[in-house]
């Protein structure tokens, strides 16, 4: 379940990136996990794209 999760927030992450357009807010992507019982797993990953000056 673990796994899975990972690899599935990696691939949606992948293609969120390539629309991230630099100096936007941050993003924070996220996936939940449940079984019969209810949530079981949170799976997140934030980003942004910052220019120097």
């Amino acid at each position: 379940m673990r796994h899975e999760a990972i690899l599935a927030l990696a691939h949606f992450a992948k293609d969120e990136v390539g629309r991230c357009t630099i100096d936007a807010p941050a993003r924070r992507l996220a996936i939940n996990v449940r079984d019969e019982d209810g949530p079981v797993l949170r799976a997140t990953f934030t980003f942004e794209i910052r220019r120097f000056q």
